[in-house]
């Protein structure tokens, strides 16, 4: 890995590690954000054409998606409609099953596409996981597309990288959600319903059977992809009969819980993509953990699988305290990608960060509450060791000085206005 650049998509992410052959793995590309504050740049437009001018001579091109929410993966959308074929490479992160081998994220996806009105935020998320791998076929005929979870590895730019996250088997979820799950398959269990209600289980069940099948391991295969449409299409006929059920309404009113729309939310959180680089030798500024918007209870349950140390870790979900975890205090690191910005729903970024002695590397102040009383950046007193020199303050560096075009720690924070230094008070000084 040469260097990292970390965009500024506001509350959202796009991480892209740049290989020495001139090949990018584009980690996540999406914000909940519809305009980028820094020159008040609409997102659509940092897309396309801007990420796809700036990586488009590269000779490779690979996308790893973490998970399903918005702020990871409208951008990935955008990428494959206005250039099909433009990624070589898609990974996509298999679907975790329970104990009894039921994907509850699936079926829990399949209930709002049917229930609910497809418009809504709620649904669109749900849409996205239902048809990603049929859509990712289509514009991508000539790519390798390659769900991942737990055991899998991949390589790039000389590099194998091995998948910690998410297990396919005896994931284990929270009681509130699959408790939801398990209450809207009851709802059209009773043998008293009409006939569509059994007919859209059979369909539901032989769905995500047919999706697990497509996620078992290595690139997708075109029929079995097509096997999954064909049973969608057979699930969006049904659906006029299905809404009229007596049982319906509870469905949907179980679907709108507050409580399950906000388990759903971290189910998928949780269920995110981690993979670090395998080492091979000592440890080098390969060494890399990327988290998603992993939970606390993720990394603990990673936790004999991490390294003691990395060159660069990312905050899982953007750096927000409700994601901090104790390892991250307990595991030493040089660098930390931190992807926040101004989103109302959004939490800060946890002031735990300020006291790790790692260089923080963060897109937007705006979510820092330490920023917003002190007025200066908390790197202004960190000690970064990849100075050419030895060791120094980071106000030292060449780069955030302005005399140097690269920084000496190969990671660059991206924006509308260009690249900048990790001083996030010293926005003028900047180097594109």
């Amino acid at each position: 890995m040469k260097s990292v650049d970390l965009h500024n998509v506001e509350y959202g992410e796009c991480v892209v590690l740049n290989g020495h052959n001139g090949g990018i793995l584009m980690v996540d590309c999406g914000s909940s954000n519809q305009k980028i504050r820094e020159r008040d740049v609409p997102f659509t437009a940092y897309v396309n054409p801007t990420l796809l001018e700036l990586y488009g001579n590269c000779p490779e091109r690979s996308f790893l998606l973490t998970h399903f929410h918005r702020d990871h993966l409208c951008g990935l959308r955008q990428i494959l409609s206005a250039r099909p074929g433009w990624f070589q490479r898609i990974f996509l992160p298999a679907q975790p099953c329970d104990r009894y081998g039921s994907p509850l994220l699936l079926e829990f996806a399949l209930f709002v596409y049917s229930f609910l009105g497809r418009q809504t935020d709620y649904a669109i998320v749900n849409v996205s996981s239902l048809k990603i791998l049929e859509r990712a076929v289509q514009l991508t005929p000539a790519a390798q597309v390659v769900p991942v979870g737990q055991g899998d590895c991949f390589g790039f730019d000389g590099v194998t990288y091995d998948v910690l996250w998410p297990p396919r088997r005896d994931c284990v979820f929270s009681d509130l959600f699959a408790g939801a799950v398990e209450e809207m398959n009851v709802c059209l269990s009773s043998p008293f319903l009409p006939e569509c209600a059994r007919q859209f289980l059979a369909l539901k069940n032989a769905f995500c059977q047919a999706y697990l099948a497509c996620c078992a391991g290595g690139p997708l295969d075109a029929l079995r992809v097509a096997e999954c449409s064909r049973l969608l299409a057979e699930i969006d006929a049904l659906l006029p009969a299905v809404n009229l059920l007596p049982s319906a309404p509870d469905i949907q009113e179980i679907l709108n819980r507050p409580v399950t729309k906000a388990a759903y939310t971290e189910e998928l959180n949780a269920a995110s993509v981690v993979f670090h680089n395998r080492r091979t030798q000592e440890a080098s500024t390969d060494d890399i953990l990327m988290t998603g918007d992993a939970s606390p209870e993720t990394l603990d349950a990673l936790a004999e699988l991490l390294y003691e140390n990395y060159y660069i870790i990312k905050a899982p979900h953007h750096g927000t305290a409700s994601h901090w975890s104790h390892l991250l205090s307990e595991i030493s690191s040089s660098h930390i990608l931190v992807s926040n910005g101004d989103y109302q729903k959004a939490g800060k970024i946890a002031p735990a960060y300020l006291e790790l002695p790692a260089v923080k590397h963060c897109t937007n102040c705006s979510a820092c509450d330490w920023y917003a009383v002190s007025g200066c950046s908390c790197n202004r007193m960190a000690v970064c060791y990849d100075l050419a020199n030895g060791a120094g303050l980071t106000i030292k560096c060449p780069y955030v000085c302005g005399a140097q075009q690269s920084p000496d720690c190969g990671i660059f924070i991206v924006g509308a206005a260009g690249r900048r230094s990790c001083l996030c008070d010293n926005l003028p000084v900047q180097i594109n």
